[in-house]
């Protein structure tokens, strides 16, 4: 088996796992981000099932990892940084990702009931357009995220060992909290516009102002300490995974 498709498979395994484990923390995060002077989502979803949304993410998670990690490892492989490598995946991954992230991000502040419901919703009031409400922030998010995680973790890996479960784990917590915590305004902004339907901000740079105007610049950290905590700690269970998985089915096709 060929070693990009490897990589994708494991990559894509590895992000299932991780994505329905944390789900709930990342709901409860998004509730809060997405809040403005008009609702408090944090209050308005508290009886909404903190899994509502899953279906859309996971239906997108095993193909955006596998993506991902296939264009990283190929841009590795024909000599790019580990920082392009990342971000040439993330910018292959996230024009198809964006409409469920919306999707998944409206049904986890209790939007609506279910997946077809939402998509009817996000398409009557906005059109297509709405799909990609967002995109922007999303992209200013995802690729300097990717261009700080993989980086750091493979130097940990080069410095620090990367001989077992507990050298990943290490390596992959600190990798993913940095990249977190660095990355948490994009996150706030992205949840506030992806929520919206009633066009509360016209635009990024008015939902930038108006967080700033009413929030200060603690706003743009909003949850910040929970973003900090989820992916460090699924950054130990997705490089763990990912590397185990990778080693089984190595192990596997060198018996075929």
């Amino acid at each position: 088996m060929d070693q990009i498709l490897i990589s994708g498979i494991a990559g894509g395994s590895a992000g299932i796992f991780t994505d329905f484990l944390f789900f709930p923390i990342e709901t409860i995060r998004t509730r809060i981000q997405a809040s403005n002077i008009k609702i408090d989502y944090y209050k308005s979803a508290t009886k909404v099932n903190k899994y509502r949304g899953l279906v859309a993410q996971l239906i997108v998670s095993f193909p955006s990892a596998f993506l991902f990690f296939s264009t990283y490892d190929t841009a590795k492989k024909n000599g790019c940084s580990h920082i392009v490598a990342a971000g040439l995946g993330e910018f292959a991954v996230d024009f198809f990702r964006n409409p469920f992230e919306v999707v998944k991000n409206q049904m986890q502040v209790g939007l609506d009931p279910n997946i077809r419901n939402t998509i009817r919703s996000i398409y009557q009031i906005q059109g297509f357009r709405g799909f990609y409400a967002g995109f922007p922030t999303f992209i200013m998010r995802e690729i300097p995220f990717s261009a700080i995680q993989f980086p750091l973790y493979e130097k940990m890996k080069t410095h620090f060992g990367n001989d077992g479960v507990v050298d990943h784990a290490l390596n992959g917590a600190v990798a993913g909290g940095t990249a977190a915590f660095l990355t948490t305004p994009c996150d706030v902004v992205k949840a506030k516009l992806m929520t919206q339907r009633n066009q509360f901000y016209d635009s990024l740079s008015q939902c930038i102002k108006m967080i700033y105007e009413t929030e200060g610049i603690f706003g743009f950290f909003r949850a910040v300490h929970i973003r900090t905590m989820q992916i460090s700690t699924s950054g130990i269970v997705f490089f763990s995974a990912y590397e185990r998985c990778k080693f089984h089915i190595l192990a596997y096709n060198n018996k075929s």
